[in-house]
């Protein structure tokens, strides 16, 4: 026999690792220098490349190229990359 749902206390505790997780990551970035840190999406690596180049970010991204959305429905979340209507997805003023 399969469970479809996880129980409650099951939900609880993934939903408190995942917390514990992204709070160690945190902190341990903190200790790392701005400048020495590894980007870690596609829109930080993005922002430091236009930076490196001289070129001016685009004011309404900040040279990340959109945003990321959430949605949700049915109790279930969603994130989506919506690129920057601005600068078209590039990141450049």
């Amino acid at each position: 026999m399969t469970r479809t749902q996880p129980v409650p206390a099951e939900q609880d505790a993934t939903r408190r690792l995942g917390q514990h997780l992204l709070d160690v990551v945190h902190r341990q970035d903190e200790a790392i220098p701005a400048r020495r840190r590894a980007p870690r999406t596609v829109a930080e690596m993005r922002a430091r490349q236009i930076a490196a180049s001289g070129q001016q970010a685009c004011g309404t991204c900040h040279g990340t190229g959109g945003k990321t959305v959430d949605t949700s429905s049915g109790g279930v979340t969603r994130q989506h990359w919506v690129s920057c209507g601005t600068c078209h997805g590039t990141g450049r003023a």
